[in-house]
């Protein structure tokens, strides 16, 4: 009895495909990224411009950020410190109550700010700012689903290529 024994060669991968099906995913993460961002920032007096990027190079990657100063400030919270730093002639105005429109560790934002009479002083000890670790509670949220994304962006693109389990 002789066995004859052929390669079964499947076609090639559809790279167009799996690049669509990658930067579509991607692109919809990114949305909703910013989207929770934006819920971050929306209660506040400034706008805040939220800027991304992309890419497939070395595997799918998405960045969101933004440039805004006050975020900083309040993802890495800040010490105490005067103000103003230095000597000034200067008289700071400021309202006596607030009530911060973001907490520690939580997307979103509340009505909230400035209250109360107004008073005047050469200088100010601030208590500082409790870090809001939003970018830490954002990846925390959003890797596992873009991890997830990606593999089913994946899988859709060999399904089309007829490489699909």
């Amino acid at each position: 009895m002789i066995f004859l024994f052929k390669p079964i060669k499947p076609a090639p991968m559809k790279v167009d495909a799996l690049r669509l099906q990658l930067l579509t995913a991607i692109h919809e993460m990114q949305r909703a990224v910013k989207k929770d961002y934006q819920a971050i920032t929306e209660t506040w007096e400034h706008e805040v411009v939220w800027d991304g990027a992309i890419s497939l190079k070395g595997g799918p990657t998405m960045i969101v950020g933004t440039d805004d100063q006050i975020f900083r400030w309040l993802n890495d919270g800040t010490k105490p410190h005067d103000i103003p730093k230095g000597t000034s002639k200067k008289t700071l105005m400021y309202q006596t109550g607030f009530i911060p429109k973001t907490k520690p560790n939580w997307i979103g934002s509340q009505s909230g700010g400035k209250f109360g009479n107004y008073t005047y002083q050469k200088k100010v000890h601030h208590p500082g700012i409790e870090a809001r670790n939003y970018e830490k509670i954002m990846t925390e949220k959003w890797k596992p689903l873009f991890k997830q994304r990606m593999e089913e962006a994946m899988r859709r693109a060999a399904k089309a290529s007829g490489h699909g389990v």
